[in-house]
């Protein structure tokens, strides 16, 4: 009797290791990431609970932005916080008015929608609370390389659903106050702010002409954000959620032409963050993505014990936004703008094409990408660390906890941006540092000149104009901005 006991709980106990053991697979496979990366990049839970308004991390609770004026930047990992805390405020409810109120923060009048160019120019589209935001794919009024409306090229990017992604480009009140002013006359345009007399001069310019600042020590900050229509995910409750109006088409199989608008719920699926900083006229250029995107290409990191850890190219097909067939080739366009119209390229239909981020975290796969880290895989590990940090921090029910941050880059000390990246031949003040290899798999999807390093990899190839530091050697849209209209007659004396 006892014999049959024991072999019983043999066999329990056997049994209850085997489902352990799933459960624990289940576990890493829902975390996506490698949990078992060297904390370079540390993030206390301390620390991170003085980032939510309520001083404890709460699910889809409100954070706080993150101070730029009093930006502390000694190594990588401060501006990964920086990154992390901004996506996760820009992405706080809104819903006690603090910012004029909205769905979220980018929902409310701190931020405007840059209108694409008509006739010359662009416009600053002010959030308020119940207006909808417009979502447009690139298409007619903007048709050129190096875009902000869409892709960096004409190219048009679709879901394996048969959706087309939308793109939705803002400003904060800061850089919309600072462009008004400069514009006007009323300041010098030789960089974006980063201390906090420009601040407060930004501040008074607006209160003068009838305007308020919601989030001055933001500073001023460009965001470039990614959508598919939520009505065809089959799990829109996790992703970020806005409701817009976007472009209806008659279609074809080898044209789709605007033919109205219609209001929708998108879903976030990217998100550029580009902010000045303290030492930093620059910006910070970071990127997100919710993790069901793309699937990722080989990488390296560097584990607690302080191995070199080569992971696989991701091979299951279920379950990814942009791509259906990990076997199949990847990042290769099927389709392009042409004046009103999606047009195929030869050889193709208007059709999704399938998308892997070839870079996953920032780095070439063969070449040093910073200073500060000796290797890609050490530069992955920070990159690594910090996500792990917040998806352990947020509560489980936290939609932001299925966002994941890629990377930033920068330049040292601020000097103007070269347009190259770093490497341990090319260490000039101006090449880009960081995560030097920065793409979004939604935004560069056909320009992420592949797995190994490229000295045009970065995003200030595009962002840079031989190394100046003026708003429009940075932005692509800055120029052609109009200020914001006075509420009522500035009288500055």
């Amino acid at each position: 009797m006892k014999t049959q006991v024991l072999k019983i709980s043999v066999i329990c106990c056997a049994l209850l290791s085997i489902v352990w053991a799933c459960k624990s697979d289940v576990k890493q496979e829902a975390s996506y990431l490698p949990l078992n990366v060297s904390s370079t990049c540390k993030l206390t839970d301390k620390e991170f609970n003085t980032w939510f308004k309520s001083g404890i991390a709460t699910e889809n609770g409100a954070v706080l932005p993150k101070n730029s004026v009093d930006f502390v930047h000694n190594n990588n990992c401060d501006f990964y916080k920086w990154s992390e805390q901004m996506f996760l405020w820009i992405t706080s409810p809104d819903t006690d008015g603090t910012y004029g109120g909205g769905n979220t923060v980018m929902e409310s009048p701190v931020f405007y929608t840059i209108t694409p160019k008509q006739n010359g120019i662009r416009r600053l589209i002010p959030h308020k609370k119940g207006q909808l935001l417009r979502a447009m794919a690139n298409i007619d009024l903007v048709r050129s390389i190096n875009s902000e409306e869409a892709q960096a090229t004409d190219d048009v990017l679709m879901d394996k659903n048969g959706n087309i992604v939308y793109y939705i480009s803002m400003a904060n009140d800061v850089y919309a106050e600072y462009l008004t002013a400069q514009k006007n006359g009323k300041m010098s345009g030789k960089t974006f702010p980063t201390t906090a007399g420009a601040r407060d001069s930004i501040v008074a310019y607006a209160k003068e002409r009838g305007a308020v600042v919601r989030a001055p020590n933001t500073l001023a900050m460009e965001l470039k954000t990614s959508w598919v229509v939520a009505e065809s995910l089959k799990n829109p409750e996790d992703y970020v959620t806005v409701e817009a109006i976007i472009p209806t088409y008659t279609k074809t199989p080898n044209a789709w032409t605007v033919s109205g608008e219609r209001k929708a719920k998108l879903a976030l699926i990217g998100m550029h963050i580009v902010g000045s900083t303290d030492g930093h006229p620059e910006m910070v250029w970071a990127t997100f993505e919710h993790e069901n995107c793309a699937p990722n290409a080989a990488y390296q990191y560097i584990d607690d014990k302080g191995n070199t850890v080569t992971v696989a190219p991701d091979k299951r097909d279920t379950g990814w936004l942009l791509n259906s067939n990990v076997k199949d080739t990847a990042n290769v366009s099927h389709m392009y703008f042409a004046s009103d119209s999606i047009k195929s390229r030869p050889t193709y239909t208007v059709s999704p094409s399938n998308t892997r981020r070839t870079k996953p975290w920032g780095s070439g796969y063969n070449v040093q990408p910073n200073a500060e880290d000796a290797s890609p895989a050490a530069a992955n590990s920070e990159v690594l660390a910090i996500n792990n940090a917040i998806r352990k921090y947020l509560p489980d029910g936290d939609v932001r906890k299925k966002y994941l941050f890629i990377g930033a880059t920068w330049t040292d000390s601020g000097a103007g941006p070269l347009g190259t990246s770093y490497s341990p031949s090319l260490t000039t003040p101006g090449v880009a540092i960081g995560t030097s290899q920065l793409a979004n798999c939604s935004m560069e999807t056909y320009i992420q000149n592949g797995s190994n390093y490229s000295t045009n990899g970065s995003c200030f190839y595009c962002h840079s104009d031989g190394g100046g530091l003026e708003p429009t050697d940075l932005s692509h849209v800055y120029s052609a901005i109009v200020p914001l209209p006075n509420r009522k007659v500035v009288s500055i004396k």
